[in-house]
């Protein structure tokens, strides 16, 4: 009887001392990703801050370059004057969208595959748009369906060329090819002009795992 509570107690105690560790050790885990996000988010702020600084001199105005609302990890870059906006039905860029990536695209990859941003960068995301006008002896769905592939040819045309324009400078050329891809995002997110809502806009995600790390490890610690 002796020997079963004294194996039982000693049970016990193993147990609230792995417990114990494994409290530790997820603690000492959140303040590390804690102070990871901290620097990613600084890394997002430097670089938003270096593209306000150089891009104005491309014709960017500064508020066309700001961070995303729906995520403290990406910078939205907006193409002033609808030089990248397409006719109807149409995913062919029109000559003005073509001089503006020869000529700005260089400058663009520069700041992004400099030494201090390439590897905390974690995507270029050329974001293509339709505007919402159906599609004549559609169905409303066969209409989103054609203008999602239409926004998706739009936003691989933009890379296409890009990389095209990139030819002369191989390095950033392989750098965004490591970084860039392209997203059709249909009849979402409306301009308020059709006109104007057929599109690109290009996303640059910093790295944000060690975020999405510590939200997981915090409902863990619940």
């Amino acid at each position: 009887m002796w020997r079963s509570k004294s194996s039982e107690h000693l049970a016990h105690s193993l147990t609230d001392l792995m417990t114990s560790l494994m409290v530790i050790f997820i603690l000492l885990l959140l303040v590390f990703i804690n102070n990871e996000a901290a620097v990613n988010a600084s890394i997002t702020d430097a670089l938003l801050a270096e593209l306000k600084r150089q891009l104005p001199a491309q014709g960017f105005h500064p508020g066309q370059i700001a961070l995303d609302p729906k995520d403290r990890y990406s910078i939205v870059i907006t193409v002033p004057n609808d030089l990248l906006t397409f006719d109807l039905n149409k995913h062919t860029l029109r000559p003005e969208g073509e001089d503006f990536l020869r000529t700005r695209i260089p400058t663009l990859a520069g700041i992004l595959c400099d030494p201090n941003y390439r590897n905390a960068i974690e995507s270029v995301v050329v974001e293509g748009h339709s505007d919402a006008t159906p599609y004549r002896g559609a169905t409303l769905e066969e209409s989103q369906n054609q203008n999602l592939k239409l926004s998706q040819d739009r936003s691989m045309e933009v890379v296409s060329k890009s990389l095209q324009f990139l030819m002369e400078q191989p390095g950033q050329r392989a750098c965004m090819l490591e970084k860039i891809s392209a997203s059709g995002r249909g009849e979402q997110d409306l301009e308020e002009t059709a006109d104007r809502s057929r599109r690109v806009v290009f996303k640059i995600r910093v790295n944000s795992r060690s975020e999405e790390l510590l939200n997981r490890l915090r409902n863990v610690a619940r």
